[in-house]
């Protein structure tokens, strides 16, 4: 199993010392709950590493991932800074009174509403995308009569060879400064020249999911080489890096050794730009990473009520939860793999060999496709591990289908921070025209 789970004595799952048949009961499914303490103690071993490794650094939740007001309160007291992609995710932020000097600003096409939020309301670093948004940023800043701190994404040309659609460090990808042609290097050259701009260094992200060290050391190589040559040429040290996050996680348990561990990552990346700068005599930049899926992921599951149980004779046994695609679109989007357990009786035979699925209208609703559990029956509980990262803030509500409401486990006892949708919440938009 993965995260803090037992079986206590009535063959029940327990999620940190919580009966997840009580929880179930109390709250309804389906409903997403996370592990408090592993958050914070995932949060704390990425400190506590780098504090063994490094003098100038900062850990950015990124809160892409799971990003919730509870959740910034949780990142504001481990004393992380928070990286936002979009005017939702820091207004969420800025109105959970997470300060706007520990913000990272991210975003490809940051609009005008947003860019104006965020000039109003501070931010600690702004990451220009582009060589458009620079152009945008320059007037805006000027005409809010501020200086913003800024870093700027580069594309450095590593693929980590992961899932196309997450994969984002390739020189031909949506995001950032190309290299090619002096493109990255003109445009912070051109935002030197602005008082209301100050440049602080670079950023990248590679992808995702990552289950090797190699792509994050050469990324790293591949920046520091780009400062160097860029103060070779300008006479500007950039002194701040940014290496965003990406690494990966377990999602089933024969995937638990395959991954880095956040000590053994963080050591190798220190070790790196030690490295580099030494051979180039480059100052230690302030080094940031921003890890969001090996936070939260482990320390989240999705709780769900079986339904319809049908069995094609010969092919497959179909277990429907009350749930599916619309809490959990990463099987459907990238083929992601999950495993499951009875939560209301964990061990027991036979074992049957079923398919979980959705209940939207679509043939591709499947959350795992093979796996082997005990005669699920109309009524259990069913638990999917590994739904922290990207679930929650990926829901949709397709097929109208009410979005789920998130528990926090702490100290042995279960907290509502997000109400679960009514069918009143997915009509309280709607206009009829007179």
């Amino acid at each position: 199993m993965l995260g803090n789970k037992t079986v206590n004595a009535k063959n029940h799952l327990e999620i940190a010392n919580v009966d997840v048949v009580d929880i179930a009961e109390k709250f309804g499914t389906p409903l997403y709950v996370f592990d408090e303490a592993l958050i914070r103690a995932s949060m704390r071993t990425y400190r506590e590493a780098f504090t063994r490794h490094y003098t100038d650094f900062e850990v950015a939740y990124a809160g892409k991932a799971f990003l919730c007001s509870y959740m910034c309160q949780i990142v504001r007291e481990e004393n992380l800074w928070l990286d936002v992609v979009s005017g939702g995710e820091y207004y969420l932020a800025y109105t959970s009174d997470f300060p706007t000097e520990r913000i990272i600003f991210h975003g490809n096409n940051k609009t005008e509403e947003e860019r104006k939020l965020v000039l109003k309301e501070g931010v600690g670093r702004w990451v220009i995308d582009s060589e458009w948004e620079l152009s945008c940023l320059l007037e805006e800043a000027k005409g809010a009569s501020v200086t913003v701190p800024v870093l700027f994404r580069l594309t450095p040309g590593i693929d980590p060879h992961t899932h196309a659609y997450i994969t984002t460090g390739k020189i031909d990808s949506k995001f950032g400064l190309s290299l090619l042609e002096g493109i990255a290097e003109k445009t912070i050259k051109k935002a030197l020249d602005s008082s209301h701009l100050e440049v602080r260094g670079v950023h990248c992200h590679i992808g995702s999911q990552i289950d090797t060290l190699e792509p994050f050391l050469k990324a790293a190589e591949v920046m520091l080489r780009f400062m160097d040559d860029f103060r070779r040429k300008y006479g500007y040290t950039l002194v701040e890096l940014d290496l965003g996050g990406g690494l990966g996680v377990p999602y089933l348990d024969q995937d638990q050794d395959r991954f880095p561990s956040i000590p053994t990552y963080v050591e190798a990346i220190c070790k790196k730009v030690k490295e580099v700068c030494q051979e180039l005599s480059y100052p230690l930049p302030r080094l940031i990473v921003e890890p969001g899926r090996s936070i939260v992921n482990l320390a989240g599951s999705t709780i769900y009520r079986v339904g319809t149980v049908k069995e094609v004779p010969g092919v497959r046994k179909y277990v429907a939860v009350d749930g599916g695609m619309t809490d959990n679109p990463r099987h459907i989007l990238y083929g992601a793999k999950y495993q499951a357990w009875l939560g209301n009786r964990v061990k027991g035979d036979p074992l049957e060999r079923v398919a979980v699925v959705g209940k939207c209208c679509e043939s591709g609703d499947v959350l795992i496709p093979e796996i082997e559990l005990p005669a699920p029956c109309p009524g259990d509980v069913l638990v999917v591990e590994g739904t922290g990262a990207y679930n929650h803030s990926m829901a949709s509500n397709y097929n109208l289908i009410p979005r789920p409401g998130v528990i926090f486990l702490k100290d042995g006892k279960a907290e509502l921070i997000v109400r679960p949708e009514s069918f009143c919440d997915l009509v309280r938009r709607d206009i009829i025209p007179e």
